[in-house]
């Protein structure tokens, strides 16, 4: 019986030194880890600095180059320069729409045969009024006596003929 007491004394008095041994080991694991933590930490303090440097730089080097009453004066330029080519571009697309429509208009009034000798033909029985052109010199282009041209138009003044105005020959 009495190696039996021998025996279980001497387990109990290894259970403080695996204890101790393991404690030891997990002290020395978080010791290592808070070592590279504090690297890891000043290495970031030392970025952050950098950072912060640069920034300051930049900022210093921006204030040199212009400062924000000359960027406020610089903005409200462009905007007058934009506002100014806004305006210009209406007024090309004003004058583009009347050219377009002058053409179109061009295009649908009818042209003289020659050099103005002739009255310019709408259709068949009918002629329209240009230039210089008289009401007893129309009936004469169209070779109908002026009375006749005048019965056909009955609603026409020859005194205030307008140009491109159509009359009536047949």
């Amino acid at each position: 019986m009495e190696n039996d007491s021998i025996s279980s004394s001497s387990s109990e008095s290894k259970l403080p030194l695996i204890v101790g041994i393991v404690g030891f080991a997990l002290g020395a694991a978080g010791l290592v880890l808070a070592l590279k933590a504090k690297g890891s930490a000043e290495a970031a303090t030392v970025a952050a600095t950098k950072a912060t440097d640069s920034a300051a730089e930049v900022s210093a080097a921006l204030a040199q180059k212009a400062n924000a009453a000359d960027l406020s004066a610089i903005t409200a330029e462009l905007g007058n320069i934009k506002s100014s080519a806004d305006t210009n571009n209406k007024s090309f697309q004003d004058a583009i729409a009347a050219l377009q429509a002058a053409v179109k208009a061009k295009a649908a009034a009818p042209t003289t045969g020659g050099a103005g000798s002739k009255a310019v033909v709408v259709g068949p029985g009918s002629v329209a009024v240009q230039k210089g052109d008289t009401l007893s010199g129309i009936a004469k282009k169209a070779g109908i006596s002026l009375k006749a041209l005048q019965d056909l138009n009955p609603s026409v003044n020859p005194n205030k003929m307008q140009i491109g105005q159509v009359l009536k020959t047949k």
